[in-house]
């Protein structure tokens, strides 16, 4: 007689070892590949001018999310490195822009039009938000609500992160985010080929005649302060142009 609960057992652990299920855990389905995005080494140091013609040759991952007052909504998330920082370029396409948080730490500065990146960087990979996981909402006005993990898992906002952003608002409906993360904060001492972080990007939106809220994500996350569920970013060689 087949045992074939012990069969499906070392079946699946076969699987996980080929790194066909890579995630089943709070953020992602079972045997749903775990997101994955390169960051290539910069030349220079990057300026953050809103231009992404400085961008060509990074990989970047795109996602969608549903339409809001009848608009479409795309991101597109480039990344690079260099051996001071973790460079990210968000390019949005939403619906029509709008903001009111004018002060850091503003509440409820995430109901805004903006982006926000969430990392794990040791890729715990736990449900918890832990010390070392930090995140940044930043609105289209170039406010930030920046918070950092605790013991008790419970966000921090009275954290104050030393990300660099700027905002370029490129017309009603379309907006370009930078941001310069450096690695001390981090924690991390990046090495190519070596060195990963675990992390998740995501858009906020709202209808300002209406109030509709909406928000989309790469990873497809309930709970975004949940490292479990984050993809990975991966530090690589010089990009080609």
């Amino acid at each position: 007689m087949v045992d074939f609960s012990l069969a499906w057992k070392l079946a699946l652990a076969s699987m996980t070892l080929l790194g066909i299920i890579e995630s089943a855990s709070a953020g992602g389905d079972l045997g749903k590949p775990r997101r994955v995005i390169r960051a290539y080494k910069s030349e220079a140091p990057l300026a953050l001018d809103g231009d992404l013609g400085k961008w060509r040759g990074a990989q970047s991952v795109t996602f969608e999310g549903p339409p809001l007052a009848g608009r479409p909504r795309r991101a597109r998330v480039f990344a690079l490195w260099d051996s001071t920082n973790l460079y990210l370029a968000f390019d949005v396409y939403s619906s029509k822009l709008h903001a009111a948080v004018r002060e850091h730490d503003g509440d409820r500065l995430w109901f805004d039009d903006g982006v926000e990146f969430l990392v794990d960087p040791h890729r715990h990979r736990t449900k918890e938000f832990l010390p070392d996981d930090f995140s940044y909402h930043i609105n289209i006005l170039n406010v930030v609500f920046d918070d950092r993990g605790t013991a008790s898992s419970q966000p921090d906002p009275k954290w104050n992160g030393l990300a660099r952003h700027a905002v370029k608002i490129v017309d009603d409906y379309h907006y370009v985010v930078e941001v310069a993360i450096p690695w001390t904060e981090i924690g991390l001492e990046p090495r190519e080929n070596q060195t990963s972080v675990g992390i998740d990007f995501c858009v906020n939106g709202k209808n300002p005649q209406t109030g509709e809220y909406n928000y989309f994500d790469w990873c497809g996350l309930k709970v975004f302060h949940d490292p479990s569920g984050y993809g990975d970013l991966t530090l690589a060689g010089p990009r080609r142009r």
